[in-house]
């Protein structure tokens, strides 16, 4: 089994372009939004390309709460997707890799709370509690 990687959608999209749909710039909820200047923002040097997390991206993500702050406003079911054996990486660091959607295998996809409450879904060294 190889390395995971991690995909939050809402209705077939990924979370970040979900949360510009469901609030926008001008919207006060974004006053409090968690501190998200820790991540790269290279995709928008790639379009049409789609981001995944590593291990460290997801823990980084959930820990500075901003996994949370997405979830809380966003409308619709967030999804997670779990997916090995990336190809064609066209953009990676320590938190993401970028690539085609069809350049990835999905393994499973799960919805966000049970992605929360899964012991066996977390990467081995995660713990959310």
């Amino acid at each position: 089994m190889g390395e995971k990687y991690y995909r939050f959608v809402v209705d077939g999209i990924g979370i970040y372009e979900a949360v510009d749909r469901d609030c926008p710039k001008t919207d006060s909820r974004r006053d409090e939004k968690p501190d998200g200047s820790w991540l790269e923002k290279a995709g928008k040097e790639y379009p049409g390309a789609i981001s995944y997390w590593t291990k460290e991206g997801l823990e980084t993500y959930i820990f500075s709460g901003l996994l949370d702050w997405h979830a809380s406003v966003v409308k619709g079911s967030i999804n997670v997707l779990i997916a090995e054996n990336p190809k064609n990486i066209k953009y990676q660091d320590q938190h993401q890799i970028i690539l085609d959607d069809f350049d990835i295998e999905i393994m499973d996809i799960i919805g966000y709370e049970d992605f929360l409450q899964g012991d066996d879904i977390l990467p081995d060294d995660l713990q959310l509690f």
